[in-house]
């Protein structure tokens, strides 16, 4: 609801949604890196009660694990569900990534654990970027998300030129990513197409299944084994908790978006204090 969390938002959310209150920990800034989300989700807590479903989306799951983790283990104990969204494409201490840990999934597994097994975790691999994104990386790290019992994938990639104009800037900046400033040519329907394909198949081999985000959704009309994606699923939240509080209607965060009304206890422009990705659009 809104873009500034606001704690008094609160009680119109629940009029809204009834007993299906899902909290998302944030989709704006990385709670890895910004404590203040994980006193704002306090607050919510302290004055409501605990959610039916808190969501982490994270970075560095060993940074949520040290910042978070007392908040969260409170939470599963008075019934909360948790789940987690973790971004992992291979390039954290890069100059795309500098602040992201350098080791892939580093302290994933603890934060596995802490949720209650890998059907509670979906990783991302967002963005794809085009040039810089590898087959040989990504089918090492389908490896390593398999071997840590992961079993659902979510891609996205990297929004085309024109719609961001900050990251726009970044991205056209000396040694960035050639080409971006006249229009990345090449970087087309037919590519993502291709390139998605080649990410299904890599998965499928071992035993992942691929969803795309809500911009590149139509995509999985052109992609066999290719599924849209519903970030804040509320089939996968009702999985998890074993319980079914209600679909509440919503028009989602953007065209195509599949995802349940959630509460974000986040905020914007933090990116110099976040990770500081090249491609961040929300700092």
């Amino acid at each position: 609801m809104g873009f500034v969390f606001r704690l008094e938002d609160y009680p119109r959310y629940v009029e809204r949604v009834g007993r299906a209150t899902y909290i998302d920990v944030t989709r704006r800034t990385d709670p890895a890196r910004i404590e203040r989300v994980w006193a704002n989700l306090y607050a919510v807590v302290r004055a409501y009660g605990a959610p039916w479903i808190v969501q982490v989306w994270t970075k560095d799951a060993a940074g949520v694990l040290a910042r978070g983790g007392s908040v969260l283990r409170c939470l599963r104990r008075v019934g909360t569900t948790l789940a987690a969204q973790v971004t992992v494409t291979g390039l954290g201490g890069t100059r795309w990534e500098p602040r992201v840990p350098d080791v892939p999934f580093a302290g994933l597994a603890a934060l596995i654990d802490l949720m209650g097994g890998p059907q509670h975790i979906k990783w991302r691999y967002d963005p794809v970027i085009p040039t810089v994104h590898e087959m040989d990386r990504f089918r090492r790290l389908v490896r390593q998300a398999a071997a840590l019992g992961l079993t659902q994938c979510v891609i996205n990639f990297l929004a085309p030129p024109g719609r961001y104009r900050r990251v726009d800037a970044r991205l056209a900046a000396p040694g960035a990513l050639p080409g971006w400033s006249e229009g990345m040519p090449g970087y087309d329907d037919a590519w993502r197409a291709e390139t998605a394909a080649t990410l299904v198949e890599a998965c499928a081999d071992h035993g992942l299944e691929v969803a795309c985000c809500a911009e590149t959704a139509d995509l999985s009309d052109q992609v066999p084994g290719l599924q849209p994606a519903a970030c804040g699923d509320h089939d996968w939240f009702v999985a998890l908790s074993g319980r079914d509080p209600g679909r509440a209607p919503t028009t989602g965060s953007r065209a195509s978006c599949g995802c349940a009304a959630y509460f974000d206890v986040g905020l914007y422009g933090q990116r110099r204090r976040c990770h500081g990705c090249l491609y961040c659009y929300a700092g």
